[in-house]
């Protein structure tokens, strides 16, 4: 499906193969080409996406007011207690995405290519 799969799994830093493992190729793309423009497009004033929290919440941060937000339902982000711990950074995401050149794929045919990969892997 994806050609040279495992040579651009090795590229992958750890946070970026807990990534590839947790979210999979579907997910990362769903994230970097649908979600993140939306989210991006109506941040607070001085944030920026931080990444998805441990709750499975993408939170932005504000670093000059110390504040995070949490984006929730009804396209909106909500104010949040800083949380700094077990945070998936977008970079990470989009280095997954560019690695494996997500764009040219269908969403669909993206479903189980993570899980077959590592099933191959014994991981």
């Amino acid at each position: 499906m994806i050609p040279d799969i495992q040579e651009k799994y090795e590229k992958l830093s750890q946070a970026q193969k807990d990534i590839f493992a947790g979210y999979g190729l579907r997910q990362v793309k769903h994230f970097v080409e649908i979600s993140l423009p939306k989210i991006e497009a109506v941040l607070p004033q001085g944030a920026y996406v931080q990444g998805i929290n441990n709750e499975g919440k993408v939170q932005a941060i504000n670093p000059i007011h110390k504040k995070t937000y949490l984006w929730i339902s009804d396209l909106q982000w909500q104010e949040r207690p800083i949380e700094t711990e077990n945070i998936d950074l977008k970079e990470d995401a989009i280095a997954v995405w560019q690695i494996f050149d997500l764009q040219q794929y269908e969403l669909i045919d993206l479903s189980h290519v993570h899980r077959d990969f590592l099933e191959t892997q014994h991981v």
